[in-house]
């Protein structure tokens, strides 16, 4: 769906810029699972931190996801983990009683929102989503929204719920700008996701990275078909884009 001419309200949607994954040092390093010649996920920073700083003059609201795993989770795999099966060795663990894993979960220091930052924990009633929203837009304050899942709607209880009241308090239609890691799969959940509940999404390809799972082109000309925007970040500006 494109945005209507007259819709001048934004939300940004930064997906999973946690250290686990933007760190080369990481847990989990977004990187090209198979290709070792990949530079993974560090060489789209720059682009993702000047994203961000757009949203943050541009946008109504800026929405933060990060995975906040516990051991149990259904994606975390301790001993034989397998990204095509969709597991993953521990990452992100937001939830561990270790402060050296929580350390992975945080998102990294370059777009860290601040102390002013509403946080939707990732067992959220509907309630309280719609409160978080309320709030965020009345206050124009960041939001992190936690989840247990690759997709934030599957991933926190309250995010449908977020969302929906985020949409009603900007007027029914902002366009949702989108950028992080990684693009085939936490990214392209939240954008098929919000496409699915019918939001006007724009995508900053540059501000993205694959683990090499889709064929990043692919996927990008697919989100373009079912009616995403797609952008980089010199062209932010642009209004045609």
């Amino acid at each position: 769906m494109t945005p209507s001419p007259q819709s001048q309200h934004r939300v940004g949607w930064v997906v999973d810029v946690q250290n686990d994954f933007m760190r080369p040092d990481g847990r989990l390093y977004v990187h090209d699972l198979f290709d070792a010649r990949d530079a993974g996920a560090a060489q789209a920073a720059a682009a993702i931190v000047h994203s961000v700083e757009w949203m943050r003059r541009h946008c109504d609201v800026v929405v933060y996801t990060g995975d906040w795993h516990a051991y149990g989770d259904r994606e975390i795999d301790t001993e034989s983990p397998d990204a095509t099966k969709g597991t993953y060795p521990p990452h992100c663990m937001g939830l561990s009683p270790e402060a050296s894993e929580r350390r992975g979960a945080a998102l990294i220091a370059e777009i860290d929102p601040g102390p002013t930052t509403l946080v939707l924990p990732r067992d959220a009633t509907e309630a309280l989503a719609r409160d978080v929203a309320q709030q965020a837009v009345a206050e124009r304050r960041p939001v992190f929204i936690q989840k247990r899942e690759f997709s934030v709607f599957e991933g926190n209880t309250g995010a449908d719920a977020f969302v929906a009241a985020l949409r009603a308090a900007l007027g029914g239609f902002p366009e949702f700008v989108v950028c992080g890691v990684a693009t085939d799969v936490c990214v392209k959940q939240a954008v098929e996701g919000l496409l699915d509940r019918g939001a006007p999404v724009r995508v900053i390809r540059d501000a993205t990275w694959s683990l090499g799972l889709l064929s990043a082109a692919r996927t990008f000309d697919q989100w373009e078909g079912r009616g995403a925007r797609l952008t980089e970040t010199a062209r932010l500006d642009s209004p045609r884009d």
